[in-house]
């Protein structure tokens, strides 16, 4: 059976990736009653502020700003949306959707506020989220359990007409009195007046012989409210019913945990109603037992579909093993679990997702489940696609770009040096590509560019590397040479295409290129060699007009 109260703390301090704070209404102020872990990363607040108002902790412009939309939800009594912006703990500004969540109490007072912040900032990189590993907030449990275990019952005895002959030392820390100022007086005396009527009838009920256990609510010395469990039974002498025995057990701070439960509860509701983050709860073999409602939005299917079901049943192919393979170490490990894999949507094909987990074991380290956080990341599994393609290719002509290719060609020589085969680096100078800039513009000279390019590749060889280092130098990678005389036919080639017509914007353009060859040896070169080589041999070409090319062995 799922441990709800574990499952709750564990999710509001640790498990919510949107900012949470809860905020009591007192008398128009509000004051920070709870904030989560991500408040403490992102906004970079910490525990110093429970107990503080908006006017405390805030500037006075930023606090008028809250003060006016919490006001809101009390007039409306209806949740707030609104967008706001905020300073992050790098002190960078990142912009959130506010949702205002009022709670009440049985009177219908709004005692509390939920304010669920979603970061809604783009273009956002991710960050690593700390560490989910950290201790259940269990202590309302064991001094809820605490109250029935170790707390001595009051005990009254009442003679037939109601009056109160003993009590022990509980009754007295109980109600505040002194035995001997209660001694002698009606059992009445202590009862709160909504309640003297249950109590007599249970007491009449005592004395025909049935004993009864019931709540029952008494006043204190200083006429405050102690909550019981009362049991009335009859005292009988002889066969005969002589008085009553009255067992008093006071539950007052176990009813004021249960409205605390419950009021977590509500929260935690609101939350997962609000949050377009996938709350999960895996057992110890990984099936689902817990899925929020968000699920319908994110994905497309209900949260019934995945409840019983293998957390991996709707995971693309290839993420599957090794989502299994960690999630099982995570649990062995106690450590967090946190992945990026993709997920199949309803419509969309498979969506980019990550997922933060916490393990949660009980008080004799048993694995109990994996709370799981997941959401969408597919926007920006996009941007970081379009950051390395602009990272690593010419913007003008699309082809590769410097780095691309020395990279490649490290990677390359680094996996085929064992092999023992030659490589080729042909490094390509447009002769006289300036004038043609200078007497027709740059638009122009874009456009051949762009041209050359397209030629050039037609050239060439499937699986080799045609890049532009910058300007009007280019390079061609060929990483196996089966005959060298193939090498200087792909630079016959490369002559061959600028000798054809060019036609650009209505412009006839005639241009030239030099050509260097660098021919490694069986050794492999370094990349500093090749390039080194082929560029030698290229400017003695264009120290010999042009037009032409040269091969180099290293």
């Amino acid at each position: 059976m799922v441990d709800r109260d574990l499952f709750y703390s564990n999710i509001l301090m640790n498990g919510i990736k949107d900012m949470v704070y809860v905020m009591e209404v007192d008398n128009g102020q509000f004051i920070y009653k709870f904030i989560n872990q991500v408040v403490k990363e992102l906004a970079g607040f910490t525990d110093s502020i429970i107990g503080k108002t908006f006017q405390d902790v805030l500037p006075k412009e930023k606090a008028s700003f809250l003060i006016d939309k919490y006001n809101a939800v009390l007039r409306s009594k209806e949740i707030v949306v609104y967008e706001d912006d905020y300073p992050s703990i790098k002190g960078e500004i990142r912009y959130g959707e506010n949702t205002l969540s009022p709670i009440y109490n049985e009177h219908n007072e709004c005692t509390h506020i939920v304010g669920v912040v979603k970061d809604i900032t783009e273009q956002k990189k991710a960050e690593k989220v700390a560490e989910k590993s950290k201790e259940m907030l269990i202590e309302g449990k064991e001094r809820y359990q605490s109250l029935f275990d170790y707390n001595l019952d009051a005990v009254i005895t009442l003679d037939i007409n109601g009056l109160l002959i003993t009590g022990n030392h509980s009754l007295e820390t109980m109600t505040g009195y002194h035995i001997h100022d209660l001694t002698g007086s009606s059992y009445l005396r202590l009862i709160f007046p909504g309640q003297i009527k249950k109590a007599k009838k249970y007491y009449e009920q005592a004395l025909n012989g049935v004993p009864e256990e019931f709540r029952l609510t008494i006043k204190n010395k200083d006429r405050k409210k102690v909550e019981l469990v009362a049991k009335f039974s009859p005292i009988v002498v002889k066969e005969e019913i002589v008085g009553v025995y009255v067992i008093c057990k006071d539950i007052t701070e176990q009813i004021k945990f249960k409205d605390k439960y419950n009021e977590s509860e509500n929260i935690f509701e609101i939350i997962t109603e609000h949050s377009r983050d996938l709350i999960t709860m895996l057992n110890s073999e990984g099936e689902y037992i817990y899925a929020s409602p968000s699920y319908k939005d994110v994905l497309g299917f209900t949260r019934d579909e995945f409840l019983g079901k293998k957390f991996y049943h709707n995971i693309y192919p290839d993420d599957i093993e090794h989502l299994k393979k960690t999630f099982y170490l995570s649990k062995k490990k106690g450590e967090p679990w946190k992945e990026q894999f993709r997920q199949k949507h309803e419509t969309e094909g498979y969506i980019w997702s990550e997922l933060h987990g916490s393990p949660v074991y009980d008080d004799h380290h048993n694995f109990k489940q994996m709370v799981v956080v997941s959401r969408d990341i597919s926007t920006r599994k996009n941007y970081e696609s379009k950051l390395e393609a602009f990272a690593y290719h010419d913007e003008l002509t699309g082809l590769p770009n410097r780095r691309y290719f020395i990279e490649n060609l490290e990677k390359s020589l680094s996996e085929k040096r064992s092999l023992k085969n030659r490589f080729a680096v042909i490094m390509i100078d447009l002769d006289k590509l300036k004038p043609i800039n200078d007497t027709y513009g740059h638009d122009v000279g874009d456009e051949f560019l762009k041209e050359f390019s397209k030629r050039v590749n037609q050239v060439i060889r499937e699986g080799d590397t045609f890049a532009r280092l910058g300007g009007d130098e280019f390079a061609i990678f060929i990483p196996k040479i089966d005959i060298i005389q193939n090498v200087s036919n792909v630079a016959r080639r490369i002559i061959k295409v600028l000798e054809q017509p060019w036609d650009i914007d209505n412009n006839s353009i005639f241009i030239r290129a030099s050509v260097g060859i660098a021919i490694s040896s069986f050794k492999a070169e370094s990349v500093q060699n090749l390039l080194k080589t082929a560029d030698e041999a290229l400017y003695e070409v264009k120290d010999m007009g042009g037009n032409n090319y040269k091969l180099k062995y290293i």
